[in-house]
């Protein structure tokens, strides 16, 4: 079971945008951090962080664990129906729905799901192919961030013990009040066409802090330590892709 001290990280791709100041005092534009547009991601697909974002949240710490994502309704209902809930991971899913519809759809996409993995895994067998100790794939529908960490420590060891936990889709809000070590795992995405000028992507939805500094009390993380962090070599050197390039850093919360 992962202790109740073991670090909560925040996953998120955001991109710099020029907006108007609201400061009457300052009315000079400022640089906002992009995260959404209409209720998804302001940039085409990018191969390269999806994934990265797939392999980071999958892979388990150690054998027998398995990793939870911390989700709002919304962004579950932004993956492909074939993959809700995401495979090999427990997605705990927050909603305000007292009708119990979302927790209804959500337990018809987990057994369709799970139908589906049992025939690969059947198939594979078949076929004489090696199974492996994998993650499981579970889901759970809670009201709130708090309840989420509860209810996924009851959980955990009664099925499969947990691993690390993760927010994802812009879930924030309530972080600050979450008595553990809090992370970010962050892309920063650019528009930049080869041999010409940066092209802003459009936003209606900004990260709630402006600079990842020690002013909001974080500091930055090395390319080693968010190695630690997400399993794999991290260089934090930007990565082209089309027009687009990312870069991933890690931040982590100061006491």
């Amino acid at each position: 079971m992962a202790p109740t001290s073991s670090p909560l990280t925040l996953i998120v791709a955001t991109t710099p945008v020029r907006v108007a100041s609201q400061d009457p005092a300052n009315p000079e534009p400022v640089t906002r951090l992009g995260i959404g547009l209409n209720g998804t991601l302001p940039w085409p697909r990018i191969k390269a962080d999806m994934s990265f974002f797939a392999r980071v949240t999958s892979r388990a710490p150690e054998p027998g664990t398995t990793n939870a994502i911390i989700m709002g309704r919304k962004t579950y209902d932004s993956v492909p129906k074939h993959l809700r809930p995401l495979g090999k991971r427990i997605s705990a899913i927050i909603t305000r729905d007292t009708t119990g519809s979302v927790r209804k759809g959500v337990e018809e996409d987990l057994k369709k799901r799970k139908e589906k993995m049992a025939a690969l895994a059947a198939a594979k067998t078949a076929g004489n192919v090696e199974q492996k100790d994998e993650p499981i794939t579970d889901a759970i529908v809670v009201p709130s961030l708090d309840s989420a960490l509860e209810e996924l420590q009851e959980i955990s060891g009664s099925v499969q013990a947990l691993g690390k936990l993760f927010v994802i889709g812009g879930e924030f809000g309530d972080v600050d009040g979450v008595k553990r070590p809090l992370r970010i795992v962050m892309t920063n995405v650019v528009r930049k066409p080869e041999g010409g000028e940066e092209v802003p992507f459009e936003c209606d939805t900004f990260w709630p802090l402006d600079y990842m500094d020690e002013r909001n009390g974080w500091r930055s993380a090395s390319p080693q330590e968010l190695s630690e962090w997400v399993g794999e070599e991290v260089t934090g050197e930007w990565i082209r892709e089309g027009d687009v390039e990312v870069q991933m850093v890690g931040y982590e919360k100061l006491d």
